[in-house]
């Protein structure tokens, strides 16, 4: 029992990590954070649960959708309240992120309606025993592909030109600008990235539960949030380290005390983290929470 709920911890935190880690990497670029993600996330998970349920889509071909939508969403959210707004001006980027979020749950409201959408299931009927632990198919999906995005970006970041531009952007960006480095196009590309990781982390979320409704965006950033501000702004190593241990814990929580104490349990944990340590257990900075 206690082995199956610290493997649905870990798989609820594999998806919490992908959506941090689009969040980390705007606030590396830009110093400051994409509120709009987490309904950037919703749109490419609630459209693409659509095409696989009325089109009949299959499931690789919707978790492409997703990316393209996600990337899009963020490229869009970029060019409206970051490239246009005066980098002088930081709160204005956070405003406008946040009013592009209302639209856009606006928008899926307008459309698609207030009720939830139900993801198929990927590999139905397949399942596995580890042990203790029970696998189904859309399980093993989740692990597999949230593995294969998380080591991906950590390679792409380490070994490639563009992950070290995106590294060297987010430690000194006038000082990188200064070598030669296209600062634009390389928070441009992270852009995408952030977004390609939201829509990921929005699919993938919803197929753990089996459905996606227009709330999820709200729910993924306040996620996404607690997670970096426990890891560390900035942080890859603090948001997956975190968000595996904020899905154990919410998911030990509903076990031993109760759903409704599971948010008070996250929430207290965050306010130890500010008063204790605000940078996070591997961030380097504190600078952008305290303006947030």
């Amino acid at each position: 029992m206690l082995a199956q709920q610290l493997f649905n911890g870990l798989l609820l935190g594999v998806t919490f990590c992908l959506a941090a880690l689009g969040f980390n990497l705007v606030v590396g670029a830009m110093d400051r954070l994409n509120f709009a993600l987490g309904e950037s996330a919703m749109v490419a998970a609630i459209v693409s649960s659509v095409l696989m349920a009325r089109v009949g889509l299959p499931f690789w071909a919707a978790f492409l959708v997703a990316l393209a939508i996600g990337g899009a969403l963020s490229v869009l959210t970029y060019l409206l309240s970051f490239r246009l707004v005066r980098p002088d001006f930081p709160t204005a980027s956070i405003l406008s992120s946040l009013g592009i979020g209302i639209v856009l749950t606006a928008l899926v409201l307008k459309v698609f309606g207030s009720n939830q959408q139900v993801i198929p299931d990927v590999l139905p009927g397949r399942r596995w025993k580890v042990g203790p632990i029970a696998v189904t198919g859309s399980q093993l999906v989740i692990l597999v592909v949230s593995a294969v995005m998380t080591i991906g970006l950590y390679v792409f970041l380490e070994r490639s030109r563009w992950g070290v531009a995106i590294r060297g952007v987010s430690d000194d960006a006038v000082v990188v600008g200064l070598l030669g480095v296209p600062v634009q196009r390389v928070v441009l590309l992270t852009f995408v990235i952030s977004g390609m990781l939201a829509g990921a982390a929005g699919l993938l979320t919803g197929l753990a539960y089996h459905a996606v409704s227009p709330v999820d965006g709200f729910t993924t950033t306040l996620t996404a949030l607690i997670i970096i501000v426990i890891g560390g702004l900035g942080s890859v190593k603090g948001a997956v380290v975190s968000a595996l241990a904020i899905g154990v814990i919410e998911t030990l929580s509903v076990v031993m005390l109760s759903a409704t104490l599971r948010d008070l349990v996250v929430y207290l944990l965050v306010g130890v983290f500010l008063l204790v340590r605000p940078q996070g257990l591997f961030g380097r900075n504190a600078g952008v929470l305290e303006r947030v």
